[in-house]
C-alpha cells in the first residue's frame, strides 16, 4: 500500500485517473466510482441495442451508474447469445458479452472489501455514509463483551449478553458475508504464513469466521482505517494507517514475500519489457532516419536505444522470473534474445558500422518480445494499451522530428554559405 499526497496523483492526460486513487475509489468511495467512465462501448448497434446515447466530450466510455439501469437488457441479450456459436457472434454481440463479464467483475471488485452494494441499496440513492473503522471497533467491542460472558456462563455464571450486542453482532456479521462470498481479493495475511498465494484470506471471510468465538486478525482494522480515512478525505489519516500496516507486516509477515511484493510494484511500474518494446520501435525507425538523411547523430541514437531496449528486455524477464518463483525455457529463451541482440548491435558496429546490426537487433527483440505477448492470454491488448498509454513514445517521436529538422535546418545552412562561382562580364 502506497502513502498518497492528498488522494491526488499524477495524471497522465486530464481525462485519466491514477489506477491506485481509482481501486481505493472503487473499495470506499463506490458512490464516486460508480461515476467514473470506465467502460468502452465502440459498436454503435449495441449502443442501439441498449439505448444508450453518445457520452460526452466525444469519448466511447460509459460510467457503471448508466449501464446499471440497462442490467436487464444486458443480462437478456447475453442469455440470446449465449446461443449462438462464438464463430458466427457479431461484433456487437461479442462486445456485449465483454461488457457483462466487465460489468460482474466490477461488482465483485467492489465489494471486495466492504459490502458496498448492499450499503448503496440501504442508502436508497443518498449518500454512502457508512464508517468501517468505527462499526468495526464497536463490533470488536460487543465480541469481547459476547466472549466474556460466554467464558462467566461456562462458569456456572448466569449471566447473558444483551440483546442489543447480540443484534449488533449479527447485522455485522451478516453484512459482510456478501463479501465473502464474492469479494474478488485476498487482502488479510492468515498466521504462519509460508509465502504462498493461499496465505491470504477474504477480508469478508475473516469477519464472518470471528463470530465462532475470536476476534478478526489486526490487518481488518488496518484496512478499516484506510477505507474511513478515504472516503472521509483524510490523507494523513490514511498515511498513518499504512505506515503502522507496513511495521506490523514487516514484524509479523515473511521478509521473501514482502520483498516479492516490493519488486511487483517496481516492475508495475517501470514496465520494463513495455519500454523495451518502444525503445526497440524507435532504434528501428531512427535507424531508417540515419539512412535517410546520413546523420551520424541520429546513427548513434539508434544504436544507443537499441542497447538500452536490450538492458530492458532482459531487466523485465528476470523480474517475470522472480515474481513467476521458478524459471521457465519462454524466459531463458527471452534473457537469449535480449542478451544476444544488445551484444550483436555492439559488436556488428564496432567493426562494420552502417546501422546493419542495430537494425537487426531491433528488428529481432521486437518480434521477440510481441511473440511472447501474443502467447499470454490477454497480452496483446496489455501490450497495446501500454504502449499507447506510454509517454516515451511520443519523447521517441519528438526526438525524430527534431532530429531530422535539425539535420534540413543545417544542410539548408551549409548550402547558403557555400561559396557561389563568380559571373564574368563582357568584356567591354
Amino acid at each position: 500500500m502506497t502513502p498518497l499526497d492528498g488522494f491526488k496523483a499524477a495524471q497522465a492526460r486530464p481525462t485519466t485517473l491514477d489506477p491506485t486513487v481509482w481501486l481505493l475509489e472503487v473499495l470506499a468511495k463506490p458512490d464516486t466510482a460508480d461515476t467514473r467512465r470506465v467502460f468502452p462501448i465502440k459498436s454503435r448497434e449495441l449502443l442501439g441495442k441498449l439505448q444508450l446515447q453518445a457520452p460526452a466530450r466525444g469519448t466511447n466510455y460509459y460510467a457503471f451508474t448508466g449501464l446499471r439501469l440497462k442490467s436487464s437488457e444486458i443480462n437478456k441479450q447475453a442469455q440470446k447469445i449465449a446461443s449462438v456459436k462464438p464463430a458466427d457472434r457479431a461484433a456487437w454481440q461479442e462486445e456485449l458479452i465483454a461488457l457483462r463479464d466487465k460489468l460482474i467483475l466490477y461488482e465483485r471488485l467492489k465489494n471486495s472489501l466492504l459490502p458496498n452494494t448492499r450499503l448503496q441499496q440501504d442508502a436508497s440513492g443518498k449518500a454512502m455514509a457508512f464508517d468501517f473503522a468505527g462499526e468495526l471497533a464497536r463490533y470488536q467491542a460487543d465480541l469481547a463483551e459476547a466472549l466474556r460472558v460466554d467464558a462467566a456462563r461456562r462458569s456456572g455464571s448466569p449471566e447473558r449478553l444483551g440483546v442489543e450486542a447480540e443484534v449488533r453482532i449479527r447485522t455485522f456479521s451478516r453484512l459482510f458475508q456478501a463479501v465473502s462470498r464474492t469479494g474478488m481479493l485476498a487482502v488479510v495475511p492468515r498466521p504462519n504464513m509460508t509465502g504462498s498465494s493461499s496465505d491470504w484470506s477474504n477480508l469478508g471471510s475473516v469477519v464472518v469466521q470471528s463470530t465462532l468465538g475470536h476476534q478478526p486478525s489486526a490487518p481488518v482494522a488496518f484496512f478499516a482505517g484506510m477505507s474511513s480515512a478515504f472516503a472521509q478525505g483524510k490523507p494523513d489519516a490514511f498515511n498513518s494507517q499504512v505506515a503502522q500496516y507496513r511495521q506490523w507486516l514487516a514484524a509479523n509477515g515473511p521478509a521473501p514475500l514482502m520483498r516479492k511484493a516490493s519488486l511487483e510494484a517496481f516492475s508495475n511500474l517501470l514496465l520494463p519489457l513495455v519500454r523495451a518494446a518502444i525503445l526497440y520501435a524507435g532504434a528501428l525507425v531512427l535507424v531508417l532516419v540515419a539512412w535517410r538523411t546520413r546523420s551520424a547523430t541520429v546513427y548513434r541514437s539508434a544504436l544507443m536505444l537499441a542497447v538500452l531496449a536490450s538492458m530492458l528486455h532482459v531487466t523485465g524477464l528476470v523480474f517475470a522470473t522472480i515474481l513467476a518463483g521458478t524459471p521457465s525455457w519462454i524466459a531463458f529463451l527471452g534473457w537469449t534474445v535480449g542478451l544476444t541482440a544488445g551484444l550483436t548491435a555492439l559488436v556488428v558496429e564496432r567493426f562494420r558500422r552502417g546501422g546493419i546490426g542495430t537494425l537487426a537487433t531491433a528488428a529481432i527483440g521486437l518480434v521477440a518480445l510481441v511473440a511472447a505477448y501474443l502467447v499470454a492470454p490477454g497480452g496483446a491488448a496489455s501490450l497495446v494499451w501500454n504502449v499507447l498509454e506510454a509517454s516515451l513514445l511520443a519523447a521517441i517521436g519528438a526526438t525524430v522530428f527534431v532530429l531530422f529538422v535539425s539535420r534540413e535546418s543545417r544542410t539548408a545552412r551549409s548550402s547558403d554559405l557555400a561559396p557561389q562561382a563568380a559571373l564574368e562580364s563582357p568584356a567591354g
